[in-house]
């Protein structure tokens, strides 16, 4: 979900217009001058929906005291546009943060001053402070409210809805425990209290199967649980050095500094179970997550990162930050008289079948899993018992449609051998990108 907050004033001239508007880039004029058309319809203050071709805007209108304006009063309005209908519910934290904007504005004495420039004929020379003061402060103020949108509003990615399941320490352990063999559901039920008697067992196991991380299976009167979705994640290299590499020759010496971090880190870096939980716990926090994503485009500077947040967030983001400088997931570090923040390491979350089951797949599977890991060994002399023997045929039929239907419901994308592969493939590339193109530059030179 795409989104854009605004802000727009009536000019005593020109009419009603949008003043200013964030990020930048996301509204053409033309979306603008829809807002500007919306707020001219717009006579009361409250809270209004609007859409206009693909967009929706959800607007609050409201005025506030001036001593410049006719009739003493500025009329204002603020919008958020989204790209899609917004979910049911969301309307009401939305005019909430709104209102918190708007009465902002009216408690802040002659902020109206933001809304004129320098030619105008109420403004002297002794004002112009002031308008450049109240304006950074309304900017600052909007952007704000776009990044507390955007913590709320914004469609998880499958790897944050990944890891927001794998952050839990019981549910963690299950999945490590089921992706070295199916288990007999009894048998998974005793271990599983024994670790977690604070928990159900039963309604995890019901998540994890509407999530397609496990497949539960009847065979007569056993009861297996198999894992169908491994889900792993592990630390590699950031590709954004190639990229500042590239767009940033100019900063060669920021590129070797940055290079030198990656390379101290990985070559003492040892994946662990602890640190995998750890990092699901991270990327579960979407505050976290955008941290991470923002600089996953290259170094930022610090100041940019805290002005992504509201004044409220602020204290919140910062002891974010220690925890991934603790974690090594970023580094902070001075460059040109400037703080900034870099991805030390960046985390790729990988889903596949568990090992076992990729061994299975291409073999003939009537049967084969029951009896190769069932706890309860299902060993029958032929002609010994007939009834049996129709409760065997049942039992391999059943274990091949479940495997069937198993290979509809997910799709392997990678395996854990090429996980392990993957640290060390990523990092020779970036060290071979790198220094193939110092050498082109010497050639040049």
């Amino acid at each position: 979900m795409q989104m854009a907050v605004a802000i727009s004033y009536f000019h005593r001239k020109i009419g009603p217009l949008v003043w200013y508007s964030y990020p930048e880039e996301a509204l053409n004029d033309e979306e603008k001058g829809h807002l500007a058309d919306i707020m001219d319809q717009a006579y009361e203050e409250g809270f209004f929906m609007h859409k206009f071709g693909t967009l929706t805007s959800l607007n609050y209108y409201f005025e506030i005291p001036s001593e410049w304006a006719r009739g003493n009063k500025e009329l204002l309005m603020i919008s958020l546009v989204l790209d899609s209908t917004p979910q049911v519910g969301v309307e009401k934290p939305i005019q909430s943060w709104a209102e918190s904007f708007a009465n902002r504005l009216k408690d802040k004495k002659e902020i109206y001053k933001a809304f004129y420039n320098a030619d105008d004929s109420q403004v002297s020379i002794e004002d112009h402070q002031d308008l450049k003061e109240f304006s950074k402060n309304i900017r600052f103020w909007l952007k704000e409210l776009y990044w507390v949108a955007v913590e709320v509003l914004r469609e998880k990615t499958e790897e944050e809805k990944w890891a927001v399941i794998m952050s839990h320490p019981q549910i963690f352990k299950v999945i490590k425990k089921l992706s070295k063999e199916p288990m007999d559901l009894e048998i998974l039920s005793k271990w599983f209290i024994t670790i977690f008697p604070k928990y159900n067992l039963n309604d995890m196991l019901k998540e994890l199967e509407e999530q397609k991380f496990i497949f539960i299976n009847t065979i007569g009167q056993d009861t297996y649980v198999l894992l169908v979705r491994d889900v792993n994640i592990m630390r590699v290299p950031p590709d954004c050095i190639i990229d500042l590499e590239e767009d940033s020759p100019d900063l060669s010496d920021l590129t070797a500094i940055y290079l030198n971090e990656v390379r101290d880190f990985f070559e003492t870096y040892t994946p662990t179970p602890l640190d995998s939980l750890s990092l699901f716990e991270l990327f579960a926090d979407p505050k976290i997550y955008n941290v991470i994503s923002q600089l996953r485009e290259g170094p930022l500077p610090k100041e940019k990162i805290l002005s992504m947040v509201s004044d409220s967030s602020l204290k919140s983001l910062l002891k974010s930050l220690d925890l991934l400088v603790n974690k090594s997931i970023i580094q902070e570090f001075s460059y040109s008289g400037e703080y900034l923040y870099l991805l030390k390491t960046d985390v790729v979350l990988t889903a596949s079948f568990p090992e076992y089951l990729k061994r299975l797949l291409p073999r003939d599977m009537k049967g084969y899993i029951a009896r190769q890991y069932s706890h309860k060994p299902l060993v029958v002399k032929e002609d010994e018992n007939p009834q049996k023997s129709k409760e065997d045929d049942l039992i391999e039929k059943s274990n091949y449609n479940m495997i069937s239907k198993i290979k509809n419901e997910i799709e392997i994308e990678s395996n854990n051998d090429e996980n392990r592969k993957l640290i060390s493939d990523r990092f020779k590339t970036l060290i071979k990108d790198t220094e193939e193109k110092k050498e082109k530059r010497k050639k040049k030179k």
